[in-house]
């Protein structure tokens, strides 16, 4: 009778197994196709004397806060607007610092973004886009004003 208790064990047992064999399996390729989270580290754009002469070609506009809850009940705050190339340039890549303050005016937040680059199509001279920046963890002690917004790098050609 102990025998038979074995076998019976046995077939439940490798199933279980063989499904999380699988599960990691699944993981493991979702993470190497999607890049995982070491390909989304990128490396910082220039910002030189040429670079930072230009910012004043770049224009925001429209900009505003929205927020909704996601899913798993998470607060998500979202930062849109337009950025507008006034220069005589075209920009390949741009990358914003977006600064969160709290009430005592001191940097609770400060979160750095590529808003042009990534495979999308560059900025040529004259033309205006828009651009969405999500944000999941904005301390509490945010102080609820908009947040200060600069540009920190950008590839010109």
């Amino acid at each position: 009778m102990e025998r038979d208790d074995r076998s019976r064990m046995g077939g439940p047992f490798l199933v279980g197994v063989i499904v999380v064999l699988i599960a990691f399996g699944v993981f493991y390729l979702a993470m190497r196709f999607s890049g995982g989270a070491a390909s989304t580290v990128q490396k910082p754009l220039p910002f030189g004397a040429a670079e930072q002469a230009y910012v004043a070609e770049i224009t925001f506009d429209n900009l505003n806060l929205s927020a909704f809850e996601n899913m798993l009940h998470q607060q998500v705050t979202y930062l849109n607007g337009d950025i507008s190339n006034k220069g005589a340039r075209t920009i390949r890549a741009a990358e914003v610092t977006v600064e969160f303050y709290d009430q005592e005016n001191k940097l609770a937040l400060r979160d750095t973004r590529r808003i042009i680059g990534n495979n999308a199509e560059p900025l040529q001279s004259g033309e205006t886009r828009d651009f969405q920046i999500g944000f999941e963890a904005i301390p509490d002690k945010w102080n609820h004003k908009f947040p200060a917004i600069h540009i920190t790098g950008l590839d010109l050609e």
